[in-house]
């Protein structure tokens, strides 16, 4: 597992666990979600949107994406986002 200098989850603790369906070992890195204190505006996901192209309508750069899931942590994975979910965009 390779974790960047410049990755948002180079601080965080990792946890190793055994894999009991392989004889590997499962490293995870624990991340705190920040607090913000920001506003924030609802975006209905349509069938055509993809988070990075809800993150250049909104935030005006496609690699700004993880901006958006930081403030909706239910959310497990953002490459696929149910159809008809609201999703909290921060506003700048």
């Amino acid at each position: 597992m390779t974790i960047y200098l410049d990755s948002r989850y180079a601080d965080g603790p990792l946890f190793k666990a055994k894999d009991t369906r392989s004889p590997n070992n499962v490293v995870t890195v624990f991340r705190t979600f920040p607090v913000y204190s920001v506003s924030f505006s609802l975006y209905e996901v349509t069938e055509i949107d993809r988070i990075e192209n809800i993150a250049v309508k909104f935030l005006g750069n496609p690699e700004l994406w993880w901006q958006i899931m930081d403030i909706n942590p239910e959310i497990l994975n953002p490459f696929e986002i149910p159809l008809g979910t609201l999703l909290r965009i921060p506003n700048e």
